[in-house]
C-alpha cells in the first residue's frame, strides 16, 4: 500500500520535527535559571539546606579567590569565614553572553554582590561588603536535568563599609 504524497510529507515533517525537539540546544533562559539556584542556594537564607549539592555536578569546581575548590572545599572555606552568621547576601547577575549546545551551556557575565555580616573587629558591629565580579560559569545536562560544573570568579571591585551595631 502506498502513501499519498501529503501523508508522506506529513511524516517525514513529524519525524524530523522530532529529531530538531530531541537535540534542542540549552536555552539561554534554563541556563540563566540554573546558575540563578546557584546562587539562590548558597544564600545565608537556604545555605546548608540540601539545595548547593544539588544544583552542581559531582566534580564540580570554583575558581575563587586565586584559589581552586571543590565544592566540599568551597564550604571549608566559607566556615572558616562564619559564612553562617552572616546577616544578609545578594547577588545581581547582568551582561549575560551564553554559548549553548545539546549537553552543555557556557555563559560568562557580570554579578554585582553586597553582603553583611559581623565585623571581623567587633562582633556587636555589621559590615557591608559590595562586590563586582567577571565570571564565567559552565552549565552541564545530567539526563534531563542541568547542574553547574565549573565556574570562575575574579574579583573587579570590593568596598567595605561599616553599618550601625548588630542589636
Amino acid at each position: 500500500m502506498r502513501l499519498p504524497f501529503s501523508q508522506l510529507f506529513v511524516c517525514l515533517l513529524l519525524t524530523n520535527l522530532w529529531a530538531v525537539v530531541a537535540h534542542a540546544e540549552i536555552s539561554e533562559k534554563d541556563t540563566i535559571t540554573t546558575l540563578e539556584s546557584f546562587f539562590s542556594a548558597l544564600s545565608v537564607e537556604n545555605y546548608g539546606n540540601g539545595d548547593l549539592e544539588k544544583i552542581v555536578t559531582d566534580d564540580f569546581v570554583i575558581f575563587e579567590m586565586g584559589q581552586r575548590f571543590t565544592l566540599p572545599e568551597f564550604k571549608e572555606f566559607l566556615a572558616s569565614a562564619n559564612y553562617t552568621d552572616w546577616v544578609s547576601t545578594r547577588w545581581v547577575l547582568s551582561n549575560h553572553t551564553i554559548t549553548s549546545a545539546q549537553e552543555s551551556s557556557h555563559i560568562f557575565y557580570q554579578n554585582d554582590g553586597v553582603f553583611i555580616f559581623p565585623s571581623a573587629g567587633d562582633p556587636k558591629k555589621l559590615s557591608k561588603q559590595q562586590n563586582m565580579w567577571l565570571e564565567s560559569a559552565l552549565v552541564v545536562k545530567e539526563g534531563e536535568i542541568l547542574k553547574l560544573k565549573f565556574l570562575q570568579s575574579e574579583n573587579v571591585t570590593r568596598v567595605e563599609t561599616d553599618l550601625d551595631d548588630v542589636d
